[in-house]
């Protein structure tokens, strides 16, 4: 059986990894990843490519362990990360990707809105480095900035922030930020999401997956956050099945520059179908769609 570009596209990846492994026992295999991705040539649709790559990866996690932040995000989660930045942004957007890690999340969304304008801040230097080589094998521009998106950068306003923020406490304490704690260490995921914030335009959108717990108790800062600076539009639980534990879970927030109360519009709450319920997922769709149009009409 003839492969498909895809899968032709993904044995040389695996092939030129494994032999820039074997020229280079000393670097890492997300590192020799990236070098490869500037030697092979893909083949097919970007869609193609960037699942070649997708698939890549995620076999050179199965041989060797990476931090739990260094897992790429899911197509179908990408998927609707960019239906929503669509629904309020339109296709041509500029987006902010906080924390971009390999940059696969804001490929994901690009291969649905083909001309979004990219740009991304990736603290790890891999990663970063994995990220503009992943631009270069999909022939993609984006704009990528090697550091902490908590500390100061020249960054362009953007029209959307998204990230699949990092779960778990900044390693240090910081001051500034309404989302950070009074005393002790702050939530990385909360800093994250107010910093990517200040890059965007009034009235432009955040769309972050985070901890599905967010909203609960002892987060009082994010509260005051959603209260001051910025309008909580759509809180919608990932489904269950995509996660090994209910502590694991997450969800998808969206988010407004600047605090406005909404008019006639109760902000939307809700559960994610389950991806593979084509049925209900569409009609989940068409519900943010609806809830969207009585929105912009207000």
């Amino acid at each position: 059986m003839e492969q498909t570009n895809m899968e032709r596209t993904y044995q040389k990846l695996i092939q030129e990894t494994d032999q820039l492994l074997g020229e280079n026992p000393g670097v890492s295999r997300l590192e020799a990843l990236g070098e490869a991705l500037l030697y092979v040539e893909g083949e097919g649709s970007f869609a193609e490519r960037r699942k070649a790559f997708q698939f890549a990866y995620l076999y050179q996690v199965q041989k060797e362990q990476v931090q739990p932040n260094h897992q790429l995000t899911p197509d179908t989660i990408g998927y609707m990360v960019a239906h929503l930045v669509q629904l309020f942004g339109g296709k041509s957007a500029a987006i902010l990707d906080a924390g971009s890690g390999t940059g696969h999340l804001a490929m994901t969304v690009r291969e649905q809105a083909e001309n979004a304008q990219l740009t991304g801040i990736e603290v790890d230097p891999v990663l970063a480095r994995l990220n503009a080589n992943l631009c270069e094998f999909l022939e993609v521009p984006m704009d990528i900035y090697p550091q902490d998106i908590i500390e100061p950068a020249r960054l362009n306003q953007v029209d959307a922030a998204i990230g699949d923020l990092p779960v778990g406490y900044y390693p240090i304490e910081v001051d500034g930020f309404t989302t950070a704690f009074k005393k002790g260490k702050s939530y990385a995921h909360l800093l994250m999401l107010e910093s990517a914030m200040t890059y965007v335009k009034d009235d432009g959108i955040g769309v972050f997956v985070v901890p599905s717990n967010m909203l609960e108790k002892d987060n009082e800062t994010i509260k005051q956050y959603l209260s001051e600076s910025a309008t909580l539009l759509m809180f919608l639980n990932l489904p269950k099945s995509i996660f090994k534990t209910e502590n694991q879970r997450k969800s998808i927030i969206v988010v407004k520059q600047n605090f406005s109360p909404l008019k006639n519009n109760e902000v939307l709450i809700g559960d994610v179908p389950d991806f593979k319920n084509t049925t209900q997922f569409k009609h989940f769709l068409e519900q943010t769609e609806s809830w969207y149009d009585s929105y912009a009409n207000n």
